[in-house]
């Protein structure tokens, strides 16, 4: 169990997140090379390293393990203590929360600046906090700078690790000193989210005021400064007894617009997002409306077969230019037909208006991005939809549709078993799919149509020795 004695802050509330997992805090002053240490021994890049200072502002989380003991990594911005920089005091603030729920706490040195006033004030303040605190030295990358970084036990360590985060020395031997301090958990590991929901948008829509809305804490940091959100953030959530996963990325622009190795590596980091999540909120900012890029990324989205809602945010600031829900959806429509199946949801991060609709829209979503139908109710819709409108004329042949069944989910599939698989006008493909999903009550999520081509006149075809063994019904040409 996890130490009495700690608040109900957000510290305490990511506590909870950990699913009862031990938690293990890496911490220390900016580029003494946390990121780096992090993804070594969550055995994966999930934080952005670069050799700018800073790079880490918000808490990032990792699940893994080490000799069979499995725990909660946390890695942490930079503490600098009364830095210049506008947001250091939150990056702080930060790391404390971090700090406040970590049953393990590594305070990680830059062994090539040596030991230093700012060091010292740092780890004064994480003893402090009274929590298990293990010293290590990091960019120790060569036999014997352990004796030039020896400055370190200045700090009144009595054991100091000395590695290499970059090449791996060292590690090893932490990370066997972290397990041994971990507290016994019989708690059973976190269960697997019903639902992945990701923000996705362009810098400074909104998207982490939204993401602290709906997971009730400030989880990430917010800032009227574009692009303050840099890694890809993973908040676990209660709805009314689902179990969701809630993914904040940084904001994605077009590749002219991307500047610098931190930048691009977020944009990546966000499209391996888009592809990890079920369900895409598309954060735009109403006062400008639906822009360019914003298509571009509903199109990603799209393309990459997952469900989608459009949060349309800072409508408050909307309303008051006199823009209307009606007229709004309308014109989005009028230039991005493909946005007609994406749920859209009017909020305000500022003052919370609108917010409680997104998760039951997303959820709405993901249930048909994952439905099932019976094939009966399938052929029931297609023969309405065939009385509706007669099946037009393909180069002088009327379209038969003869069967419609479903072939695949995430997302719905379904396939048309016809005597023509091409050509097929786009007009009466649209119309099929509105009367299908309207039938079948699909929302947020791509419906896929096919068609299959079968019947008593197959096309003549050359003869070949493969086709030779096949027998062929119907007449003969």
């Amino acid at each position: 169990m996890p130490r009495a004695g700690k608040s109900n802050s957000p510290g305490a509330i990511s506590a909870a997140l950990a699913q009862g997992l031990p938690t293990v805090a890496l911490v220390g002053r900016v580029n003494a090379g946390k990121s780096t240490l992090f993804n070594r021994m969550a055995a994966g890049a999930r934080a952005i390293t670069s050799s700018i200072p800073g790079t880490t502002r918000d808490l990032n989380f990792a699940r893994t393990s080490y000799d069979d003991r499995e725990f909660i990594l946390i890695d942490s911005g930079g503490l600098e203590l009364g830095g210049r920089e506008r947001m250091s005091e939150r990056v702080v603030r930060e790391a404390l929360a971090a700090v406040g729920v970590a049953d393990v706490v590594v305070m990680l040195f830059d062994g090539r600046a040596g030991f230093s006033d700012a060091d010292r004030e740092a780890l004064d303040l994480i003893r402090e906090t009274g929590c298990p605190l293990i010293v290590a030295v990091n960019k120790i990358d060569q036999r014997g700078q352990e004796t030039t970084a020896s400055e370190f036990y200045a700090s009144g360590a009595e054991n100091i690790f000395f590695l290499s985060a970059a090449h791996g020395n060292g590690v090893g031997e932490l990370l066997e000193e972290i397990v041994s301090r971990l507290p016994a958990k019989e708690v059973a590991a976190s269960e697997q989210p019903d639902l992945k929901i990701a923000l996705i948008g362009r810098p400074n829509v909104g998207k982490s005021s939204l993401l602290n809305r709906l997971s009730g804490f400030e989880r990430s940091i917010v800032d009227s400064v574009p692009g303050t959100t840099r890694d890809a953030i993973d908040v676990r959530l209660d709805y009314k007894g689902r179990r969701l996963m809630l993914i904040d990325t940084a904001g994605i622009r077009r590749r002219p617009n991307v500047e610098g190795e931190l930048e691009q590596a977020s944009v990546g980091r966000a499209i391996e997002v888009i592809r990890r999540a079920e369900v895409l909120l598309l954060v735009i900012d109403a006062t400008e409306g639906i822009t360019d890029q914003d298509a571009r990324l509903a199109r990603l989205v799209d393309t990459s077969d997952r469900a989608m809602v459009i949060v349309a945010n800072k409508w408050d600031a909307a309303a008051k230019e006199g823009r209307k829900i009606a007229s709004f959806i309308a014109d989005a429509h009028y230039r991005f037909p493909f946005l007609a199946y994406a749920t859209m949801v009017f909020t305000s991060a500022l003052t919370g208006d609108g917010v409680h609709e997104i998760i039951p829209a997303a959820l709405a979503a993901g249930e048909s991005w994952r439905a099932s139908f019976q094939t009966s109710m399938l052929n029931q819709i297609l023969a309405d939809a065939t009385a509706a409108m007669d099946p037009p004329l393909v180069d002088r042949k009327r379209l038969n549709l003869m069967y419609v069944t479903q072939v695949g989910t995430t997302p719905p599939r379904l396939a048309f078993f016809s005597n023509l698989d091409r050509d097929i006008p786009a007009h009466y493909i649209r119309f099929l799919e509105t009367r299908f999903r309207g039938a079948l009550k699909i929302v947020g999520s791509p419906l896929r149509l096919q068609f299959r081509k079968t019947g008593r006149t197959p096309e003549r075809r050359p003869h070949s020795n493969a086709a030779a063994g096949r027998s062929v019904r119907g007449r003969r040409g």
